[in-house]
């Protein structure tokens, strides 16, 4: 009698694991189920906003030891709200151009290009992008490399707010050059 009870323990247990790994497993799917799905209907607003009419803001700004030649376009939407937002610079040989999609006045999407290097080298280039669902951070990509959500990902979504509300300001410079 004590092995029948012995061996029901841990046949329960043995079956108590296996379900818990199956639910563990099924979680694991919807997550990244759901983040696909988040992730395909960003790409969809991002060509939706590529594509449609769309009036814009050019400002200009400049920053010793930050920027030269910078620059903030303003994208407005129908509604005249701002749906993307594209700012770039340079200073010494190195120069970027970064891009934020808005929906519903929420970062979505930024894509951040850099180029640069010695001015007797080759140049270098860096591509990062970053996917965002209620300002929390779905896929950061250096490249075509997914890699885990970083300060990168994290500095998308802090220029991307401070470039709304320098909007109203026009304090272009104060805003991106801490």
């Amino acid at each position: 009698m004590n092995v029948l009870i012995r061996l029901q323990l841990i046949l329960s247990i043995v079956v108590c694991l296996t379900c818990a790994k199956t639910y563990a497993s099924q979680g694991t799917i919807q997550t990244n189920t759901d983040t696909s799905a988040a992730i395909a209907a960003i790409r969809t607003t991002y060509r939706n906003i590529n594509t449609a009419p769309l009036t814009t803001q050019l400002f200009k700004y400049e920053s010793a030891g930050c920027a030269e030649d910078g620059q903030v376009k303003y994208f407005f939407n129908q509604k005249k709200e701002i749906v993307k937002i594209v700012e770039s610079g340079s200073i010494g040989d190195g120069s970027w151009s970064r891009e934020f999609y808005f929906e519903a006045g929420k970062l979505i999407f930024s894509y951040e290009f850099q180029i640069g290097g010695p001015a007797d080298g080759p140049d270098t280039k860096s591509e990062f992008r970053t996917y965002v669902k209620g300002d929390q951070v779905l896929r950061f990509m250096d490249g075509k490399n997914i890699l885990p959500a970083a300060e990168k990902s994290a500095d998308a979504l802090k220029v991307s707010y401070k470039l709304i509300k320098a909007y109203t300001t026009k304090k272009f410079a104060e805003a991106l050059c801490e």
